[in-house]
């Protein structure tokens, strides 16, 4: 449920579809700042992501009961949502902001493994943990919904059922196209690639030029992407002098001709 050039967990997702139980005791769990009470079915209409995600399986009528049984969590950037190992207690869908993905080694090296935005389902588990860590990588918005709850919304509108098993055949196409990118791709290759992919889940300029937003820092990319950060410099670089890209600022790219990336991706 990331934006797979995400391969997140892939597996454990596509099991959680299959084998999806009603979910452990509660315990105590990390909280998060969440907002003063809202209209419930105002709040969910309103929700720019809802058609993204697994609500977007659910009609107006039924936005009552979605609305009562999750709540959004507003989070500063670098704070963890979800933390590998811990209690798989809720899952949650990100509203606005992104989150980066990442499993940790025995070593204390993380491997990040994609990054989430606005629709993505972040937190299903086949097991009674969670299979790794979500961090926020700017100010986000996520909306929580205890396993409890979602094994029940499931039960009263089996779309949803239909709609998590939808999203999870999209991962696993993407999960085979990121072993591809770190099996045989070239520098130029993976970094096109995922500048494309990107482009695909942001919105286009006032001008409807395509562009990007790379609001995490090189090293993170660089660590998705299997290179190092000054090889990734040198070929975001080489795209922009060859009119592939404009570099607006730190954060912003724009895709000023897609069909030469997709020529080299």
């Amino acid at each position: 449920m990331t934006f797979s050039v995400a391969a997140t967990a892939t597996a454990a997702t596509a099991a959680a579809m299959a084998t999806i139980v009603p979910p452990p005791a509660p315990t105590a769990t990390r909280t998060h700042e969440s907002r003063a009470a809202e209209p419930v079915t105002g709040r969910c209409a309103g929700c720019s992501a809802r058609s993204k995600g697994l609500c977007g399986a659910l009609t107006t009528g039924d936005l009552p009961d979605l609305s009562a049984a999750s709540r959004p969590l507003d989070l500063l950037s670098a704070t963890p949502v979800v933390m590998e190992g811990e209690e798989a207690t809720a899952v949650f869908t990100v509203m606005s902001g992104m989150l980066k993905l990442y499993k940790t080694l025995p070593d204390g090296r993380q491997q990040i493994t994609g990054f989430a935005t606005a629709g993505d389902v972040i937190g299903l588990a086949v097991g009674t943990g969670y299979a790794y860590t979500a961090e926020t990588v700017t100010a986000s918005t996520v909306c929580r919904m205890s396993r409890t709850a979602l094994h029940r919304l499931m039960e009263r509108h089996p779309a949803v059922q239909g709609r998590l098993l939808a999203m999870t055949s999209v991962e696993l196409s993407a999960a085979q196209d990121q072993i591809l990118l770190l099996g045989c791709k070239t520098a130029m290759e993976r970094v096109s690639s995922f500048l494309l992919a990107l482009s695909r889940r942001s919105r286009p300029l006032a001008d409807g030029t395509p562009s990007v937003f790379l609001p995490m820092p090189k090293v993170d990319i660089g660590a998705y992407l299997g290179l190092r950060p000054e090889t990734l410099s040198r070929v975001l670089r080489k795209l922009e002098e060859a009119g592939a890209i404009t570099r607006l600022s730190n954060d912003r790219i724009r895709i000023e001709n897609p069909a030469a990336l997709e020529a080299t991706a």
